[in-house]
């Protein structure tokens, strides 16, 4: 697997600090049925966002954004297995770190402290932001009780950061099983996140009796077109080889392979201004390319249940276009295309609510304020059902294309 994070940090960044993930698993891996959402409200601590991932029974959530704008990645970091820790160890879990945290730093400097003692049930990497910084950490089981088994990179400010299923820390690299993986996805992820960064200049037109300041980073558009992005092999090129990224020299960010593919992606903005209500995560409930990042606010009051019950009928729609493109690959990119316009167009919608948002909470009515997030994304998640229905009823009426996938090779 190939699962990607980024950062898209201060200037960098037209809107907020975004924290982002693509998905990879294999054929016998998580369904549909666990992309989902949740909102928890604990007794003690911060409320927070997350969302249901299983390799296994029993399933288990990732905490991927809190009220206090604090967001976590969960990539997988493959490196020799190395002897349990020597007694009972006392973990901090991803929801302990995520409920009680309320800045970055102190993420890190909780597990710090945690991992230097007792490792953890796997090695770690994650990319760790809020509103004002970022952070990236990882460790190998190698030793415990010693700060060597462990790294931080961070504090982050004013650049991008990217990488994958592969340790970073050179000390590490003795550890690794193999060569990782993904090497190829993450340095496509830097090339276009690249691309954009130096956009971020604040230009100031002192002519001006007030003067004008307007600050040009990379959008939250783009920033999920980067993990659309096919790069240099189409999608049905991909889908009769195994693993893409790794062959042949191939450069891709959405993965379609025969084993190994693309499930979800999710990008979360922490804002400075009105943190518990506006930051967000922005999740599709599919591959990337054909599926729609949908926005679920940490102000809500719930998860539209579409998005959050295990019959999850968003998640299904969307995998069974997935599943009808193969039949139909000539619409893909119309597809892809009319949902790229349904984000964009969510976006300014989104930049509207927020304006409103903002003013409500200011005069102290903050109960409407959650309430208008709390619609909005309910009607956006059954625009996209409403959407992904019609298109997979349009498919379903088509004879076999010859266009289409030869399973046979």
């Amino acid at each position: 697997m190939s699962c990607t994070h980024a950062m898209v940090l201060g200037l960098t960044s037209q809107k907020g600090n975004m924290n982002a993930h693509n998905g990879d698993e294999e054929l016998g891996g998580p369904s549909w049925e666990h992309i989902l959402v949740k909102l928890n409200t604990p007794e003690k601590g911060y409320r927070y966002l997350s969302h249901e991932r299983s390799i296994e029974l029993p399933t288990y959530e990732i905490p991927t954004l809190n009220e206090k704008g604090v967001s976590a990645t969960e990539p997988g970091k493959f490196s020799q297995n190395f002897p349990p820790y020597p007694g009972k160890p006392e973990y901090l879990y991803l929801d302990d770190l995520m409920r009680t945290s309320s800045s970055a730093r102190e993420y890190v400097q909780k597990w710090e402290d945690n991992f230097t003692k007792y490792g953890y049930i796997s090695n770690v990497g994650r990319t760790i932001v809020d509103p004002f910084e970022g952070y990236y950490i990882e460790g190998v089981n190698f030793t415990y009780d010693d700060p060597r088994n462990h790294a931080i990179h961070g504090p982050m400010t004013d650049q991008v950061f990217a990488s994958g299923n592969f340790l970073v820390t050179e000390r590490f690299k003795q550890y690794e099983m193999g060569i990782g993986a993904g090497y190829n996805r993450a340095k496509r992820v830097w090339q276009m996140l690249i691309d954009r960064q130096y956009d971020c200049a604040v230009m100031s037109n002192a002519q001006t009796p007030t003067g004008f300041e307007s600050s040009i980073g990379i959008t939250l558009v783009y920033f999920m077109s980067v993990w659309r992005d096919h790069g240099n092999i189409s999608p049905e090129e991909q889908r009769n080889s195994c693993y893409v990224p790794e062959e042949r020299g191939s450069l891709t960010v959405c993965c379609h392979g025969s084993v190994h593919r693309t499930v979800k992606g999710y990008i979360t903005v922490s804002v400075e201004e009105h943190t518990g209500l506006l930051s967000c995560m922005w999740m599709t409930f599919g591959q990337p390319c054909m599926s729609p990042f949908l926005p679920f606010y940490i102000g809500i009051n719930e998860v539209p249940e579409i998005a959050s019950t295990r019959s999850n009928p968003l998640a299904q729609v969307f995998e069974n276009i997935r599943k009808a493109l193969d039949y139909h690959p000539e619409f893909r990119s119309e597809i892809t295309r009319y949902f790229t316009v349904f984000e964009q167009q969510t976006a300014e919608q989104a930049q509207r609510l927020e304006s409103d948002v903002k003013q409500l909470a200011d005069k102290g009515n903050e109960r409407e304020a959650r309430v208008q997030l709390t619609e909005f994304v309910a009607k956006k998640c059954d625009e996209a059902m409403s959407m992904g229905s019609l298109w997979l009823e349009f498919l379903s009426g088509l004879p076999i294309s010859p266009n289409a996938v030869d399973r046979t090779q």
